[in-house]
Formats: C-alpha cells, sequence, structure tokens
C-alpha cells in the first residue's frame, strides 16, 4: 500500500506541475496576443480612418508614404497573428492545464480514500489504473501545445513560494 501511496503521491505533484506549466504557457501566449493584436487594431482604425487623411493631407511628399509603411505593417501583424494562431493556444493550453487540475484532484479524493480506508485493493489499483491512462491522453493532447523551459520554471518557482496551497509533507515524495 505504501508504494501506491508514493505512486499517487507522485502523479498528485507531477499533475501540479503540469497544470502550473501550462496555465503558465497560456498566459505567455495571451501576452503575445495582445502585443501583436492592439497594436494591429490601432493601426488599421488610424490607416482606416478619415482622421489620418486629414493629419497627412498637408504633409510634404515623404509623409504621404506613412500610411502605406502602415499598412505594411498592419499586413505583417495580422499575417503573424494569422500564422501563430495564439488564441487557440491559449485555449489549449487552459485546457490542458484543466484536465491536470482534474487529475490532481482524483488523486487527492483517493488518498482521502485510502486514508479512511474507505477503498478495497482492487478498485484502488483500477483507479490508479485509470488515472494513468488518462495522464497517457493529456500528455498527448499536450504535444500540441508545448510549453516552455521558463513555463516550467516560473511554476516551480510559483509553487515553492506558495502561490499554490500545499504543504511540504503534500509535495515531499
Amino acid at each position: 500500500m505504501k508504494n501506491t501511496k508514493n505512486k499517487i503521491k507522485r502523479i498528485k505533484v507531477d499533475s501540479l506541475y503540469g497544470k502550473k506549466k501550462h496555465f503558465n504557457a497560456a498566459d505567455r501566449k495571451e501576452k503575445q496576443h495582445y502585443w501583436i493584436g492592439i497594436p494591429l487594431i490601432v493601426i488599421n482604425v488610424l490607416t482606416g480612418s478619415v482622421l489620418f487623411f486629414v493629419l497627412t493631407d498637408s504633409v510634404n511628399n515623404r509623409g504621404k508614404y506613412v500610411p502605406l509603411v502602415l499598412a505594411l505593417i498592419a499586413a505583417l501583424l495580422s499575417g503573424f497573428q494569422t500564422f501563430l494562431n495564439l488564441q487557440k493556444k491559449v485555449e489549449g493550453h487552459r485546457r490542458v492545464g484543466n484536465k491536470y487540475l482534474a487529475i490532481m484532484k482524483r488523486c487527492d479524493r483517493l488518498q482521502a480514500y485510502i486514508e479512511d480506508d474507505a477503498i478495497k485493493d482492487k478498485h484502488l489499483i483500477e483507479s490508479v489504473e485509470e488515472i494513468a491512462n488518462e495522464i497517457e491522453n493529456i500528455n498527448k493532447e499536450s504535444e500540441s501545445f508545448p510549453t516552455s523551459k521558463s513555463d516550467y520554471e516560473l511554476a516551480k518557482k510559483g509553487i515553492e513560494s506558495g502561490e499554490e496551497s500545499y504543504t511540504e509533507n503534500e509535495l515531499e515524495l
């Protein structure tokens, strides 16, 4: 039973890190989305408005190229936004993070059942195997949403600094 408890604890900790790093990746991608999207909106509004024509109407010949340069920048930003598909990546990372969170909660309940002696060995084995299969499926899904080393480091730093309310005993293996 001790090995099974340790396995459940390990899965819970791995899920905690998986959850945190995927949420960190989602936050990073969302920031990139805004850094591209907001300037794109501003440039499109400027180049598409009558105000821009009025402001550049009395400008010398070189100033007449400003709308063309801004339109080119807007087209590039729009292309980057389409190519990177950041919003889809944000949603994917959050979905994977939530799945890891669900695994953490399942492990937590399973630990409680073990402590209360409310689960039979056969059902415990089945539950651990189900969780292992779910983790395998989550890992396959997360291949489409890779995280960076900095996402992991930020997760580790956050956990160690108490961002998550887990005791040292809960996290130790």
